[in-house]
């Protein structure tokens, strides 16, 4: 399975917009930060825009999110710029041969598990927030813990027990 770079740049630029909330974060600046072109960071900007996770201001291209960090998941971005479509996500060959036993029944039989396989992926991108992944760079950047260890913590001890940073989030 193959997830485009737009899945990533737009996590990249809605975790930039959350963590520099004071910050009018441009297209140029998470160009610069990706490694990519703005343009390219404007068309995941529409997209999300779309989905109603970011909010544009005409004229003065100030961004914000639509909702709280701690209510957008891995999910709701990846759904916002990618497909979940398995059909769509695996190709298949389109002369499968009938005849034999293997080419007439592999794209059913494949179909059954990778569904399955595209419903642990929502599950688990679901479980996960912006705002944690904002404080998860906060205590790296700031505090110089490791990333591994951080995520470890929280996977066995869970973000909530994590002091409220935001009343719109933990109220």
């Amino acid at each position: 399975m193959r997830v485009g770079r737009q899945f990533t740049i737009a996590v990249h630029a809605l975790i930039m917009i959350a963590y520099f909330s004071d910050v009018r974060v441009t297209s140029d600046m998470v160009a610069e930060s990706v490694g990519t072109n703005p343009v390219t960071v404007r068309n995941v900007y529409a997209k999300l825009k779309s989905a109603e996770l970011l909010t544009v201001q005409r004229g003065t291209g100030f961004t914000a999110l639509a909702r709280p960090a701690c209510e957008i998941t891995l999910w709701d971005v990846y759904a916002a710029v990618e497909t979940d479509s398995v059909d769509e996500m695996f190709k298949f060959s389109d002369t499968l041969s009938g005849a034999c036993p293997v080419g007439g029944s592999i794209r059913e039989l494949l179909l059954i598990h990778l569904r399955e396989a595209v419903a642990a992926m929502r599950d688990v991108l679901a479980r996960t927030t912006l705002e944690e992944l904002r404080y998860e760079i906060e205590a790296h950047h700031e505090k110089g813990i490791d990333l591994p260890t951080i995520v470890a913590w929280y996977k066995e001890h869970g973000f909530e027990v994590v002091e409220a940073r935001s009343a719109e989030c933990f109220t």
